[in-house]
């Protein structure tokens, strides 16, 4: 069979334009409206498929093409939920799904529907092919991927086992391609960094705020907050994180390919980082050389005119593998070694998670981007935040971010639309994404 690939692009971006227009923003999620329109697509090709309730209105999307070998499935992960979108800031309605320029625009379009779309095409030209595969191949769309997956990949492995033994899971977290110096270089999502969300509690003397005094709680939660917030943990090295920088400073030309290499040295990195000139490269790199540690919430006081006796903010703490809560809880200890009257509580806790590349499927990866893209280099990835694939690794399931897009020049741009405004992905990149992840799905698995 011969893939006309322009008609392919077209039914793309209809099916993603119609999903974008499907409102599945989390909180609350509502996502069952996500899953019965991707079901609605697969049955329409004949596929039998499973739309799992795990909550009302929580919807869990399960099709799976059986395999002739009785191999240990791969699965196609994406999740149907995205998070809110200010509306008013946007050139286009976030839920619009408007194709413009070339371009379709839509909360989810980069996290993480198209991804939803790259896989189901891929896997329904298997069908249309008449490729019958050598292992089980499941289509998995899940809820609540935004808010932690309670009510998706979780809920699935408490209730659902069967549909969540798999030997790898292609999900997403990397693919992008950047261009750099004579290469495209691609990335693979194979570890993540765990996190450990801290609430920090002070405590001082209440009073009438028309009379100031030394001991007011909600001062010395600034000025821990303030202390946190300029604080750099120590540099971490670990293999994924080297494999990455190494493999870009090999694509830039001397004295910066040196330089570069300095950003695993404890005494240069902070300065080398700095002359990063992408913004979003630089601030990647920051985050998986060390741990992080981000107020992000505060709470304090019923009334202006009351000072209150106790106040709480909350950190975002994202850690590196072998890191443990305990070990958090030391650091910021000795940190605010001079603060009196606070208490420390660690709230919520997942370890990093990582998976190994010497195995057939990331050689697979690889190849074939070489062959869609002759520039293409492709290296390990640390992801910064945390997706499903951790509840996979967790269980000893090989899980990669891999959403294989057309190059971009600019990091920054791209990962600013990411929960931010003006969310949109390229038709050509779609397509891209299409015709590689086809070709990854008949080489490991035709």
């Amino acid at each position: 069979m011969s893939i006309d690939w322009e008609n392919i692009k077209e039914e793309a971006v209809r099916v993603l334009s119609a999903y974008l227009q499907v409102d599945t923003t989390n909180p609350p999620g509502k996502e069952l409206a996500g899953a019965r329109y991707l079901q609605a697509v697969l049955e329409k090709e004949g596929f039998e498929t499973t739309v799992l309730e795990s909550d009302p209105g929580r919807g869990n999307v399960l099709c799976r093409m059986k395999g002739s070998e009785g191999l240990s499935p791969l699965i196609l992960l994406h999740h149907i939920d995205v998070v809110p979108a200010e509306a008013d800031k946007w050139r286009y309605p976030p839920y619009s799904g408007a194709v413009v320029n070339g371009e379709i625009w839509g909360r989810g379009a980069q996290d993480c529907k198209s991804l939803g779309i790259v896989e189901l095409l891929s896997f329904l030209l298997l069908k249309r092919e008449g490729i019958k595969p050598k292992r089980d191949i499941v289509y998995m769309a899940t809820a609540d991927e935004e808010a932690g997956g309670k009510w998706g990949v979780d809920w699935l492995f408490e209730h659902h086992p069967d549909w969540m033994r798999a030997e790898y899971v292609i999900n997403e977290g990397g693919g992008v391609g950047l261009a750099m110096g004579q290469k495209n270089v691609y990335t693979c999502q194979t570890a993540e960094k765990g996190l450990c969300w801290l609430k920090l509690t002070f405590r001082g003397k209440p009073g009438h705020g028309s009379i100031p005094h030394d001991d007011n709680c909600v001062v010395k939660m600034a000025k821990a907050i303030e202390k946190i917030s300029a604080y750099r943990s120590p540099l971490r090295r670990t293999p994924t994180t080297e494999n990455f920088i190494k493999g870009i400073a090999a694509e830039q030309g001397f004295p910066k390919s040196l330089l570069l290499k300095q950003l695993l040295n404890p005494v240069f990195s902070r300065a080398v980082e700095r002359r990063i000139p992408d913004s979003g490269l630089r601030g990647m790199v920051g985050a998986i050389l060390r741990n992080t540690f981000v107020p992000t919430m505060a709470q304090a006081g019923q009334k202006t005119n009351v000072i209150p006796s106790e106040c709480s903010c909350q950190v975002d703490c994202r850690i590196l593998p072998g890191v443990t809560p305990e070990m958090v809880k030391a650091e910021i200890r000795e940190l605010l070694f001079d603060f009196r009257d606070y208490t420390l509580e660690v709230t919520q806790t997942s370890p990093a998670s990582e998976s190994p590349k010497d195995n057939p499927l990331y050689q697979i990866f690889d190849r074939v981007l070489k062959s869609a893209d002759p520039k293409a280099k492709m290296i390990p990835i640390m992801l910064t935040g945390a997706t499903d694939s951790r509840g996979f690794r967790n269980k000893g399931t090989i899980a990669y971010g891999f959403h294989p897009m057309a190059p971009i020049a600019n990091l920054s741009e791209f990962m600013g639309r990411v929960h931010g405004h003006d969310e949109r992905i390229a038709s050509d990149s779609l397509l891209f994404g299409i015709q590689v992840l086809h070709k990854i799905l008949r080489d490991f698995c035709g």
